[in-house]
C-alpha cells in the first residue's frame, strides 16, 4: 500500500475532528446533566474525558491504516493536531452556548452542589465562603464576552489535548522498515 497525500490525510483528519467534536458535544451534555453530584459529575467527566482520547487514538490509527499501516511521528501528529482543533473549538463553542443559552443556571447548581458537598464534609465557613466569592466571580465573568480571554482559554485546552495527543501519536506511530 502507498503512502496518502497529505491533503487525504488532513482530509481525514478534519473529518474525524468534526466527528469527535460531535461525540464530545453529546457526552459533555450527559455530564453537565449531573452536576446534582459532585462525585458523578467529575466521575463522569473523567470518563469522557478518558474516552476523548481513547477515540483520538482509533482516528490516529484508522489514518495510520489508510497511509498502509506505517506513519511517521510526524505525519501522525500534524493529523491528530488538526482533530484537536476541531474538536476543541467544537468543545469550546458548545460549552459557551451551553452556559449562556441552553442552561443559564449550570454555573448556580455547580455552585450550590459545591457548597452542600462542602458543608456535608464540615469545611470551614471561611474557605466556603471564599469559594462562594469565586463562584460568583466566575458566573459574572462568564456574562461578559471578551475576546482576548476566550482566545486564550481555548489556546489552553488545545495545548493540555496536545500534549496527551503527543502521547497518542507514540502510541499510534509506526515507521516502514529499513529492509522490506
Amino acid at each position: 500500500m502507498e503512502n496518502i497525500t497529505n491533503a487525504e490525510r488532513n482530509k481525514m483528519a478534519a473529518t474525524y475532528g468534526l466527528l469527535l467534536g460531535l461525540i464530545y458535544v453529546i457526552l459533555t451534555t450527559g455530564v453537565n446533566m449531573a452536576v446534582g453530584s459532585l462525585f458523578g459529575f467529575y466521575g463522569l467527566k473523567f470518563v469522557v474525558f478518558v474516552l476523548y482520547f481513547v477515540m483520538l487514538g482509533v482516528f490516529a490509527a484508522r489514518i495510520r491504516t489508510a497511509n498502509g499501516g506505517f506513519i511517521t511521528f510526524k505525519e501522525v501528529f500534524g493529523a491528530v493536531i488538526i482533530i484537536i482543533f476541531i474538536a476543541a473549538l467544537i468543545n469550546y463553542l458548545y460549552t459557551a452556548i451551553y452556559i449562556k443559552y441552553i442552561d443559564p443556571a449550570f454555573m448556580d447548581k455547580m455552585k450550590n452542589t459545591t457548597i452542600q458537598y462542602m458543608e456535608k464534609n464540615k469545611v470551614d465557613e471561611a474557605r466556603i465562603d471564599e469559594s462562594v466569592r469565586k463562584f460568583d466571580e466566575g458566573i459574572v465573568a462568564s456574562k461578559k464576552f471578551d475576546l482576548g480571554k476566550n482566545v486564550l482559554a481555548y489556546f489552553e485546552l488545545v495545548i493540555f489535548d496536545c500534549l496527551i495527543g503527543l502521547i497518542v501519536c507514540a502510541i499510534v506511530k509506526k515507521n516502514r522498515p529499513v529492509f522490506e
